[in-house]
């Protein structure tokens, strides 16, 4: 990619330099979206692991009987009796559950929470530095329109 010179004259960009530019722009627009959507997802996965993992600290300080206000997603809850309050059933992933007791279930949902916080501070880097070259190529075309 061409980029402007010092002296702030346009680059000589021929024909099919430019129609390469604007095929790699449309290319990373589609790149740009794809990490935007998993960034979306990461997101919403990420807000239920903290109510998760909110829920089950709450969890760690009730008695047994205690009635309790239980997260059922979209800001809605609903009340319940703890009866066993050291036991949870936890995902293990593809429809798999497993019972575990609280502290183990609160460790793995926090090892998830850093796995997603991970994931997401890599797609946002990868996300950004597709943004830049968009930029790039804008400079480019726009200093030979």
């Amino acid at each position: 990619m061409k980029e402007l010179s010092e002296d702030s004259t346009p680059p000589k960009v021929s024909k099919e330099e430019l129609d390469n530019l604007m095929l790699a722009a449309q290319q990373l627009e589609q790149q740009a979206t794809r990490y935007n959507q998993q960034i979306e997802l990461l997101n919403s996965y990420y807000n239920e692991i903290y109510t998760a993992e909110q829920t089950l600290g709450d969890l760690k300080e009730s008695k047994t009987n205690q009635k309790i206000l239980v997260p059922i997603g979209a800001g809605n809850f609903v009340y319940a009796s703890i009866e066993d309050g050291e036991n949870v059933i936890v995902t293990i992933g593809a429809g798999v559950h497993s019972e575990r007791n609280l502290p183990d279930a609160i460790e793995g949902i926090k090892k998830k929470k850093a796995e997603v916080e991970n994931q997401l501070t890599q797609i946002k880097a990868s996300y950004n530095e597709v943004l830049e070259r968009l930029r790039e190529i804008d400079r480019v075309v726009k200093s030979v329109m």
